[in-house]
């Protein structure tokens, strides 16, 4: 076991276990509206599946060709700064999803992502921008039957 790998893993699963406990908070959603899955199924599936990962974290090193000397190798690397203008813009886009609304929102990560990372092709980055947010959403609202809140602006669809 890698030690460091299994620290990491330890707080990550003392979060997922923080995250679980707040999604026991949610509002119950009334028998009359509950025609498919309640408010906190999606983050649970999401807290599951990083668990899950974090638990695989401290084996890394026997799935990784080189082992451990190769995962310390490459961690000496520091952290770029295009990883923290990431995090910035996520959230900023976490402090505007109220105003903005999930769909919205959507359109404007697809564009803003691809842009910081370097992205200048204008021809694939514009229908992107749309047509994936536009396809999240379609699947969503018709298929999942789940409804995205079209935010204060009240500019949405679904």
């Amino acid at each position: 076991m890698h030690r460091t790998d299994l620290g990491l893993a330890l707080v990550i699963l003392a979060g997922c276990g923080l995250l679980y406990y707040f999604t026991t908070t949610f509002e119950e959603v009334s028998p009359l509206f509950a025609d498919n899955i309640g408010p906190a199924w999606f983050p649970r599936l999401m807290i599951w599946s990083v668990a899950v990962l974090a638990l695989a974290l401290p084996f890394e090193h026997r799935f990784v060709a080189g082992g451990r000397k190769r995962l310390d190798e490459d961690r000496s690397d520091r952290v770029r700064g295009i990883t923290f203008l990431t995090a910035g813009l996520l959230l900023l886009v976490v402090a505007v999803i109220d105003l903005l609304g999930m769909a919205l929102t959507a359109v404007l990560v697809s564009a803003a992502l691809p842009l910081l990372w370097g992205e200048r092709r204008y021809r694939i980055l514009i229908p992107f921008a749309i047509l994936f947010p536009l396809a999240v959403t379609l699947l969503f609202t018709q298929v999942l039957k789940i409804y995205f809140e079209p935010g204060k602006l009240a500019l949405g669809f679904g």
